[in-house]
């Protein structure tokens, strides 16, 4: 199988303040549902004062590249707080918070390539100049605005006022 791509996505999100925690859990869950990606929850890595969720999402664009996004939830000094809103009570949670959106692609996921010396030759040959453009325009610039929205729609979960971009 091909290295993970040098051409990644790599975005963070920091947010101080109350949230909805679960609601956000459940929005990233359904977003990488809904988007046709095998969802998979890695790990959960908790050590006070933080937490990590880490997720993975896997999605065949054809038969030699694979999208991948692994975005990361980072809950340092977290604790509920009840709120009432709308004339109802809510726990919610107040933490620091950073979100890390990470993505690229595989190229090569089933290892067809991966015999011997003259089938990594060979790939080499296709994936840098043979297939070059159609990977690193067709599939990466694609992805990036892909992996954008997705930016855009966690902002705008979090109803942060920069829940907007250029794209």
């Amino acid at each position: 199988m091909a290295d993970y791509s040098k051409y990644g996505f790599h975005r963070i999100i920091k947010y101080r303040g109350i949230f909805d925690f679960d609601g956000l859990y459940k929005f990233i869950t359904k977003w990488i549902k809904d988007n046709d990606f095998d969802f998979q929850e890695s790990k959960l890595v908790d050590k006070p004062p933080y937490q990590i969720y880490k997720f993975v999402g896997r999605k065949k664009a054809n038969y030699y590249a694979m999208f991948l996004i692994t975005p990361e939830i980072w809950l340092w000094e977290a604790k509920s707080v009840e709120i009432i809103k709308d004339g109802k009570k809510k726990t919610l949670t107040e933490a620091r918070m950073k979100i890390i959106i990470n993505g690229g692609y595989i190229l090569d996921y089933d290892g067809d390539f991966e015999g011997n010396a003259g089938l990594k030759n060979m790939e080499s040959l296709f994936v840098n100049k043979i297939m070059y453009h159609e990977f690193l325009l067709k599939y990466f610039d694609y992805f990036d605005y892909y992996l954008f929205d997705f930016m855009t729609e966690v902002k705008k979960f979090l109803e942060m006022e920069t829940a907007t971009n250029a794209y």
